[in-house]
């Protein structure tokens, strides 16, 4: 099944709430129920404010993170050129097995893919090492510099994926919108006034959901974070984009349509036996 970005599935939604707003009688007002429904629109305001600033927080973070990793890398490689033709191809072949292994995996799950590509890291660092001629410009000294500086960035990106919300969070917020839009529903008339209210509310708390869902799968907009910027760097490095089958099927991954040959992965995602088949469109 396809990723829906938040508006989309909201569109989709929009018809089944007409059709079961029309469908449901409401009783009329009742002071009992309309206690229960300022109760709970003001736990879910309080929640999905202090949710959605913390998945945004989440959001921003990790978008900063990604960014420079991504700059490092082309920083380590354009370094090592310094060494030699021979040299950088051994860094370039190690950096586009890591970015493989980073988009077998989606952003939100960071913290699984730096755990599966650290050892391509450590290839980095060897090679750096074996280098006997310690160049007196610096260049040694910057990659040394590059290097500690990709690994912090990379284990600041896996702890911060790991803030997502619980299942106890979600069913929290399910819960609420579902007191919502049943007490909503009771109270509603027969009037015009009544039951657009009612639609449009309904509407409004399954966006505010999806778009929750959206930040922290970090796909806002139902584009993946920063796939642009690791793409690029492959490019920079004289190789070919990476895709994996999975994600494309899935609509995370989308190729641009200027791109005409690219390769795709269709491995079991991050595993170190690469399947990768190229594709020219």
């Amino acid at each position: 099944m396809k990723y829906i970005d938040a508006i989309k599935v909201t569109a989709i939604a929009f018809i089944a709430i007409v059709f079961i707003t029309y469908m449901i009688d409401g009783i009329g007002p009742s002071s009992e129920v309309e206690l229960v429904l300022t109760i709970s629109t003001f736990l879910f305001a309080i929640l999905t404010g202090f949710f959605i600033a913390r998945l945004s927080s989440r959001f921003d973070s990790i978008r900063i993170t990604v960014a420079e990793e991504d700059a490092k890398m082309l920083s380590l490689y354009r370094t090592s050129e310094a060494f030699g033709k021979q040299f950088s191809n051994k860094v370039a072949t190690e950096i586009d097995s890591y970015y493989i292994i980073s988009y077998d995996f989606s952003l939100s799950d960071s913290d699984k893919a730096t755990k599966a590509n650290g050892r391509y890291i450590t290839q980095l660092w060897k090679l750096i090492h074996s280098v006997k001629k310690k160049d007196p410009s610096g260049a040694y000294q910057n990659m040394m510099g590059q290097m500690t500086a990709i690994e912090l960035t990379r284990k600041k990106a896996a702890a911060i994926s790991k803030e997502k919300l619980g299942a106890g969070q979600w069913t929290t917020l399910i819960l609420l919108t579902g007191i919502i839009l049943t007490s909503v529903n009771y109270i509603k008339t027969d009037s015009l006034y009544s039951i657009i209210i009612s639609i449009l509310l309904a509407t409004i708390l399954v966006l505010v959901l999806l778009i929750m869902r959206d930040l922290q799968n970090l796909m806002l907009g139902g584009v993946s974070l920063l796939e642009e910027s690791g793409q690029l760097i492959l490019e920079e490095i004289g190789k070919q984009r990476y895709y994996n089958e999975y994600f494309i099927k899935k609509g995370i991954s989308t190729v641009p349509k200027d791109i005409t040959a690219y390769r795709v992965g269709t491995h079991k995602p991050g595993s170190h036996t690469f399947k990768i088949k190229k594709v020219k469109t």
